[in-house]
């Protein structure tokens, strides 16, 4: 048998062949078989490059999410409370002494209507017509509290109508042509002892005519809701003014939250700065029960008519009782004030009081709109009023910064007619970094 060559081991390298054959004497390439090539190595360059380009897009593409992130703007924080956002008094709803005849009403400010009656059909208003005229004269002319204002000159007109309205019986001041009043005399004179020469003069210092000053008034009634409401005179002797109960209560509201307003119908008896006698007003249950202002009115077409608010403290809330007793069968507007002199005792008497969290309580809090809430507290108790039968809503109100320091008062929990300032029961920081990179769109 032939003999076959010996087989390389199988580990051995592989052969090594000559680039030529020579014999020494000449050269030629080597003709056998060709060496195998060397297979060409992956360079870790390569692949090094793609991992660099993986990890930069990676990069690149945080980078730009957390930009993003923070480059958002963070939400506005809110106020939230924790208390229950109601409050329901137990029991049935009070009677009043309401009159058997003309109508009422009885109003607490920041809880609403406690009774009324009569209905609300338009009537006249006799002299109560004269709280929409210093209402919308002082719109116009601010005064401030325990300011004399500007003085007024009296117009020849005024005084030449003055034998005329006497003869009527209307209620006057009696001015003279040129003579000079302040602004506050001249109110005091319009509320506090009625005058309708004072009325008029008003009314065409402030619009230049009676036409002109009237427009003003019903539109300023429309402006407050006052629909039943209609005004032909500054002075309300014209038995076409009409109104209701219900109207002259949001009307007196409004007037009452003028300061100047309030002084000059807290006010018992005109006294003139010439020194001439002083004349007692026709509000004779100022200063009792509570009562702080009122107006009178009385013609033989309206009969008695009287608004009137007091102030009534329960549990250190301070409470304003809003009232209207309008055409009351009397000879003069005293029927009107006794009537409302009952119902302001029988209202404040109805009042009652619940604590709802005490002092230092935690009654409300701040998001900040990423998930971190910062507690407030009440710096004072947190009490309701109402009456029997009446479920008075508790909100807050407060637009919060995002920093602050701890006990900083940025809010308010309003409970009927209670106001409570809240502090901060930590210091207020803006959103964490950690939040404002994790939130979600």
């Amino acid at each position: 048998m032939p003999t076959l060559p010996p087989q390389p081991p199988q580990n051995a390298a592989p052969p090594q062949y000559p680039a030529a054959r020579s014999s020494g004497q000449w050269s030629v390439p080597w003709e056998g078989p060709t060496p195998p090539s060397e297979p060409e190595p992956r360079t870790k360059s390569k692949r090094g490059r793609r991992a660099l380009i993986v990890v930069l897009a990676a990069f690149v593409l945080i980078a730009g999410l957390v930009v993003g992130q923070l480059a958002r703007p963070v939400p506005e924080p809110t106020v939230e409370l924790t208390l229950a956002s109601s409050h329901a008094f137990p029991g049935q709803a009070p009677t009043l002494p309401w009159p058997s005849a003309g109508q009422s009403v009885v109003q607490v400010d920041g809880l609403g209507t406690m009774g009324s009656s009569g209905g609300a059909v338009p009537i006249p208003t006799a002299s109560v017509a004269k709280v929409m005229t210093a209402y919308v004269y002082l719109l116009g002319h601010p005064l401030k509290p325990g300011e004399a204002g500007p003085v007024l000159t009296v117009s020849p007109q005024a005084a030449a109508q003055i034998p005329m309205r006497k003869q009527r019986g209307e209620s006057l001041l009696g001015v003279t042509a040129n003579q000079r009043l302040t602004q506050r005399k001249a109110l005091e004179a319009l509320l506090v002892i009625s005058a309708n020469d004072v009325a008029h003069e008003l009314a065409r210092w402030d619009a230049g005519s009676t036409p002109a000053f009237v427009a003003k008034m019903n539109a300023t009634a429309k402006s407050l809701g006052m629909t039943g409401t209609r005004y032909t005179d500054p002075s309300g002797y014209d038995s076409q003014t009409v109104s209701t109960a219900a109207d002259q209560v949001k009307l007196l509201q409004a007037a009452m939250n003028i300061a100047a307003f309030a002084e000059i119908v807290n006010t018992r008896a005109y006294v003139p700065d010439d020194g001439g006698p002083s004349r007692e007003g026709g509000n004779f249950i100022l200063g009792r029960n509570g009562v702080v202002g009122g107006k009178t009115g009385y013609t033989d077409a309206a009969g008695g008519n009287f608004v009137f608010a007091a102030r009534k403290t329960v549990r250190g809330v301070n409470t304003l009782i809003v009232g209207a007793v309008m055409g009351q069968d009397s000879p003069t507007a005293a029927g009107a004030v006794n009537t409302a002199e009952s119902l302001v005792v029988a209202a404040g008497s109805a009042l009652v009081a619940k604590d709802l969290a005490p002092k230092g309580a935690r009654v409300a809090r701040v998001d900040d709109g990423l998930g971190t809430t910062t507690p407030l507290r009440a710096a004072s108790p947190v009490t309701v009023i109402g009456w029997p039968g009446l479920t008075v809503r508790v909100g807050v109100t407060g637009d919060p910064p995002h920093q602050a320091p701890n006990g900083d008062r940025i809010a308010t929990v309003k409970a009927g007619a209670a106001h409570v300032p809240l502090e901060l029961a930590r210091p207020l920081n803006d959103p964490s970094l950690l939040n404002r990179l994790t939130r979600l769109p």
